[in-house]
């Protein structure tokens, strides 16, 4: 189903946000942090990598479900929805602005098109 390439092509946009302007901007200056205890500062960046894989894991999921590969597009929907309840409720959950921490509301689409892909 073609909303399954959307939402492939969508999700992998944001893992190269991610990928890219993330890491210029979040795990680098985290890498070079002295100030953070090893364990925290190593952890974190261990989960950044992590996300970046899911990130890409999600486009790989939406892609197999356009070739009609059974259970794929329920994988990435779940995915994304996982990355929209985390995300946009990240920032109201612990008092800060969606201007600091809007990556959650990236995935609103993804999970539309995901859904859309599922009910349609």
């Amino acid at each position: 189903m073609l909303v399954s390439l959307f939402a492939a092509i969508l999700s992998g946009l944001w893992a190269g946000v991610h990928t890219f302007v993330g890491g210029r901007e979040c795990e680098r200056p985290l890498a070079a942090d002295e100030t953070l205890a090893p364990v925290v500062r190593e952890t974190m960046r261990m989960c950044w990598h992590m996300i970046t894989g899911v990130l890409i894991l999600m486009a790989v999921f939406f892609a197999a479900a356009y070739f009609e590969v059974a259970g794929f597009a329920l994988a990435g929907t779940a995915l994304a929805l996982v990355f929209v309840v985390a995300g946009v409720g990240f920032a109201p959950l612990n008092g800060l602005s969606y201007r600091l921490v809007p990556q959650g509301w990236l995935f609103v689409p993804v999970l539309a098109l995901g859904l859309w892909g599922l009910v349609g």
